[in-house]
């Protein structure tokens, strides 16, 4: 990772914005414990996950995977779709990524969702890309399409 100092020196011909990966699922380790954050517009908590891909499945195109090195990059950030929203009307949803896809035991319904992210790092996922198009129509960006269970 380069530093503040040469992120400054380097010159604006060198300076691209990064590719989306390619679409298609990812076997991923969620990589460290979720960051509690709030979304920018109505200012909801969530927490947000990095997911790290040890590999792409058979829906990827492997030349792409390749050029990309996607192996060992992070899936991560509100806008990748990593982000559980926590309101009462989104809560399965998180307990779904949680117990069902994670594979987490909430032990017969008696954890709650504190205990149950605190398992989360380390734990592998299955993660699907789909590519969107930016507002503006300038850009295409990688977001999570969905999880599910190794």
């Amino acid at each position: 990772m380069a530093n503040f100092e040469e992120l400054l020196n380097r010159k604006s011909s060198e300076i691209k914005p990064p590719q989306p990966y390619p679409v298609g699922t990812y076997h991923c380790l969620v990589d460290g414990p979720p960051t509690p954050e709030e979304s920018s517009q109505k200012k909801t908590p969530c927490r947000t996950y990095k997911f790290k891909i040890m590999a792409p499945m058979g829906d990827v195109d492997a030349g792409q995977a390749a050029e990309a090195q996607v192996v060992g990059k992070l899936i991560t950030g509100q806008g990748a779709g990593a982000a559980f929203y926590l309101t009462e009307e989104s809560l399965y949803r998180y307990k779904e990524f949680l117990v069902d896809h994670l594979g987490i035991s909430d032990d017969g319904g008696e954890k709650g969702v504190r205990e149950l992210e605190a398992e989360a790092p380390g734990k592998q996922v299955l993660v699907k890309l789909r590519h969107e198009i930016s507002q503006d129509g300038k850009r295409v960006f990688h977001r999570i399409d969905s999880t599910m269970k190794v």
